[in-house]
């Protein structure tokens, strides 16, 4: 993690609250999320590793002159806003961060704070950002939605990764951006979330408007086991923007569904596609 401070270069931000844990541990001492002071031992901490790492990688350099701090790498993967399911075993996430984390300057002699809470902007895009988190995806609560942070960019993505691969999934995705936006996604699943293959068919994708809802809500079933041949296994699944667009990602919920259910549910939405 502190390598990654370091670089400036944090790959993931795992979007997710702390809960105390139950009361006491075996010993009779409280757990560490659940101390009164956790805030600032948290942070304590955060800047101990910070200059630990600091001291050991000058301690390197003093002894092998082609040990450099190197700004820059070529990375594999974009920087990624992650959120794990309140109900179910997924993890959403998406490429559009709360601010530019990479145009922020860090220079870790000067600035050890950088990677505690101290620290964090207060702009109106991390307020704004806070108030419709990642988190609100996948809250069960379709009234709290997540609201991309800017505009939609070409290749901005909001995913979800159901943790192994799985044959035959089925779950809804509720949104509140446009029908139009919707459809201009491409859908991609993957097995390991480097090689992707579109999806290009209606097959198995089911729609309908909330009329009960003050927003214009829509949501989508995907039932993988009506995709085409070829489509129905996968660990990962994407939705990608493939221009530019005036408008913001909003996704109000996700949620897998049991075999049980599948048959009521989809029936709920008309056999309706896309």
């Amino acid at each position: 993690m502190f390598f990654s401070v370091w670089l400036n270069d944090i790959p993931v931000q795992i979007n997710t609250n702390i809960h105390p844990l139950p009361s006491a541990s075996s010993k009779g001492s409280l757990p560490f999320s659940s101390t009164s002071d956790f805030d600032n031992l948290q942070h304590t901490s955060s800047v101990l590793a910070i200059r630990i790492l600091e001291h050991s990688l000058r301690f390197d350099q003093s002894k092998n002159d082609d040990v450099k701090f190197a700004r820059q790498q070529h990375r594999r993967f974009p920087y990624y806003v992650k959120s794990p399911s309140v109900n179910d075993d997924f993890i959403f996430y998406t490429n559009i961060l709360p601010y530019q984390l990479q145009e922020k300057s860090f220079n870790i002699s000067q600035d050890y704070q950088r990677g505690t809470r101290s620290n964090l902007p207060q702009d109106s895009n991390v307020k704004y950002f806070t108030l419709h988190s990642t988190l609100k995806a996948v809250d069960n609560d379709l009234s709290s939605c997540w609201h991309g942070s800017r505009e939609i960019h070409s290749n901005d993505f909001f995913a979800i990764d159901f943790l192994y691969i799985q044959t035959n999934v089925t779950f809804t995705l509720a949104v509140t951006h446009s029908t139009q936006l919707q459809k201009s996604l491409d859908v991609s699943i993957s097995f390991d979330g480097l090689q992707w293959i579109s999806y290009r068919s209606l097959n198995g994708i089911y729609t309908k408007r909330n009329y009960e809802s003050k927003q214009y809500l829509h949501s989508y079933l995907f039932d993988s086991s009506k995709f085409n041949p070829g489509f129905r296994s996968f660990r990962y699944i994407s939705f990608k923007a493939i221009e530019d667009s005036g408008d913001h990602f909003e996704v109000c919920e996700i949620q897998t569904i049991t075999k049980a259910n599948i048959f009521s549910i989809i029936l709920d939405f008309g056999q309706s596609k896309i």
